[in-house]
């Protein structure tokens, strides 16, 4: 079998959390699929104006340049092959990983990747020159693709109900944590990134409404001073879209004294070391696709408090501590439930690796194959 995987999400200067996704999915296909299965990557380089994506030994890269990006969302709008496909060799499967399903004639069957569907229920908090074009886009790639591989059973119920498409044609392959999280951080966190203290809560996202940051600022406030005191909120992560409230928050948070840490974009190497040296991780969104911080933590071995949706607790199952959404009260006593007790963590240790143990990229690859056989049987 040979698999073609579109990688252009790792060619951007900061990768995103599609980006880690798309590495993991092309590596772990590499590493884990049957043998005589041949794994590529293709990807668009517009005139090389950015990084070329860093992947597995065992996968062959098709690197193209000369595609003026304006050319190609022309291309696609009309449903037209890209001119690389004339060229490329076939392929029996072709699987894309950011919404977006392109046109090619030399694949059997397409799988695309659809990790939420934030646009439609939450569209307030989507940078408007995205939205239209998710909406458009992806509604098309769920009708023409083969496959649609998604990352909870939470995203695939909405698929069904908003697409119309059959369960059958839905892939659910949860994800698991890089193993680095597992590994010991190699620096010290509060001395390399200048922490007012040696203790933090900390969280990892970029700035965005569905992440509502605010109502977690509002619950480190609410904890009682002497833990403030000896606390620091590390929110990391880039700069994303309509931030004036969540920076309006931090703003007077940190005029009022308090602790709130905004490190940005932290370089991948040093991320693990954030979850584990930090005494709880914290995650107050209203919605995502699949609670991938969450997993990374239990992996790092530090306790969760979460929002209790569904997806989210699909995430962290019986590991983590829910709070309500948008309650800084339910989550100021959650956090305090935790922090205030010395053995919190190695109470909840087992519970961690029970949940953590439940996905693995081996078990999501068998799930994948089995699923490209049985449709390029049918094709």
């Amino acid at each position: 079998m040979k698999i073609r995987i579109e990688t252009a999400a790792l060619t951007a200067p900061n990768i995103s959390g599609v980006g880690h996704y798309t590495r993991m999915l092309t590596n772990s296909l590499a590493l884990y699929s049957p043998p005589g299965t041949e794994v590529s990557a293709f990807y668009f380089n517009f005139l090389s104006k950015h990084q070329d994506p860093i992947l597995d030994g065992l996968v062959k890269h098709e690197k193209h340049t000369l595609m003026p990006q304006r050319l190609f969302a022309k291309l696609q709008s009309y449903g037209l092959p890209l001119p690389y496909d004339l060229l490329s060799s076939p392929v029996d499967v072709a699987i894309f990983p950011n919404f977006d399903r392109w046109t090619t004639s030399k694949a059997t069957i397409t799988a695309v990747v659809i990790h939420d569907l934030g646009y439609l229920y939450f569209p307030e908090t989507i940078e408007q020159r995205n939205l239209a074009h998710l909406r458009r886009r992806v509604a098309h790639a769920a009708r023409t693709a083969d496959l649609i591989i998604t990352v909870s059973e939470s995203v695939k119920a909405e698929i069904i109900t908003e697409y119309g498409v059959p369960a059958s044609k839905i892939i659910v392959t949860p994800i698991p944590a890089d193993p680095i999280y597992s590994q010991p951080g190699t620096i010290n966190v509060a001395a390399k990134y200048n922490l007012p203290t040696k203790r933090y809560i900390f969280s990892i996202g970029n700035l965005e409404p569905r992440k509502d940051l605010p109502t977690m600022i509002a619950a480190f406030r609410a904890l009682p001073k002497k833990i403030r005191k000896q606390y620091s909120l590390v929110l990391a992560g880039g700069k994303g879209w309509k931030t004036e409230t969540t920076e309006h928050a931090i703003a007077e948070a940190q005029a009022a004294g308090e602790h709130i840490i905004r490190p940005g974009y932290i370089p991948q190497e040093d991320v693990p070391a954030f979850y584990q040296q930090a005494d709880l991780f914290c995650m107050s969104s209203i919605y995502e696709g699949f609670g991938m911080p969450i997993v990374e933590a239990l992996t790092s071995g530090t306790p969760v408090v979460a929002s209790n949706i569904p997806v989210l607790r699909e995430a962290g199952g019986r590991a983590a501590l829910y709070a309500q959404p948008k309650n800084p009260d339910d989550f100021s006593k959650k956090i305090l439930s935790i922090i205030s007790d010395p053995s919190a963590r190695n109470k909840m240790h087992k519970s961690m690796q029970n949940q953590i143990q439940k996905i693995s990229w081996e078990k999501n690859v068998d799930v994948l194959i089995k699923s490209f056989r049985e449709a390029l049987n049918k094709s």
